[in-house]
């Protein structure tokens, strides 16, 4: 089984949002989407998408979407991002996909799933402190989702407990949790003292070098995934519970099916 990740889909079968507004990188996209996936991830493999997945306002008018992740190869697991504005409760999401048959999406909150020897956590993050934007209402925010991840990282620990620590540990995250001069916040504090070898994010669709780097800190490997800056091609995290050599990869340019 080999993990994936793909953050920032953006999809939207069903509004009308078309996203070469925000460049021609975005031309084609939902089919640039469809086409790489199938060429690289199969039924036996897990995605992680980091959240903006698409730009429906509620299910139903987000179901178009879901069932197009839906349809293509592999296990998803799904991650709210700051656009998700169709993210309600997980009893209400899991019984859509009971009614219409959609079988592959997982969802993360306040939780932690295991595929294989893969343990995933997430939460979807916010705005850091240290942002020129940040604000008080900001950090009401960026204290809920401090909440929010200390309840995944709980349930990581809960559980890798039950495997006898043997389980590779992933955290998936749609807001950076480290800045873009790589100073530290609480939230890359938690996934230290964690000791999650391994955290993916999305949201930023501009060049910043340190994110492209794939940097690591504080033994935390950082890893951008949004997918504009993936060519719209899943990356390769790891196989069979062990995590791929990120000391090479730069975002945009990486080998999505490069050996571990």
């Amino acid at each position: 089984m080999k993990l994936f990740a793909l953050s920032d889909l953006h999809l939207a079968h069903t509004v009308d949002k078309p996203m070469t507004i925000f460049g021609d990188k975005w031309k084609n996209h939902t089919q640039l989407i469809r086409q790489s996936w199938q060429k690289t991830v199969t039924d036996e493999d897990v995605v992680i998408l980091g959240g903006d997945i698409s730009w429906g306002k509620s299910l139903d008018e987000a179901l178009a979407d879901l069932r197009f992740v839906d349809e293509l190869p592999g296990q998803k697991i799904m991650l709210r991002g700051n656009h998700d504005y169709w993210w309600t409760s997980l009893s209400k999401m899991n019984q859509l996909c009971e009614q219409e048959n959609l079988k592959t999406l997982h969802f993360l909150r306040n939780n932690a799933l295991r595929f294989g020897s893969f343990l995933i956590g997430g939460t979807r993050g916010w705005l850091l402190p240290d942002d020129d934007e940040f604000t008080a209402q900001d950090q009401k925010i960026f204290e809920r989702e401090l909440i929010r991840m200390q309840l995944s990282l709980d349930d990581m620990k809960k559980e890798n407990k039950k495997r006898d620590g043997g389980l590779t540990q992933v955290f998936a995250m749609h807001y950076p949790p480290v800045s873009a001069n790589g100073a530290s916040s609480k939230m890359s504090e938690l996934l230290s003292e964690a000791k999650i070898p391994l955290c993916i994010f999305g949201h930023i669709h501009h060049e910043l070098p340190f994110y492209l780097s794939s940097p690591l800190l504080a033994e935390v490997r950082y890893v951008l995934t949004s997918a504009d800056q993936l060519s719209f091609i899943p990356v390769l995290l790891g196989e069979n519970g062990k995590l791929r050599d990120f000391d090479n990869l730069t975002a945009g340019k990486s080998e999505a099916g490069k050996d571990i």
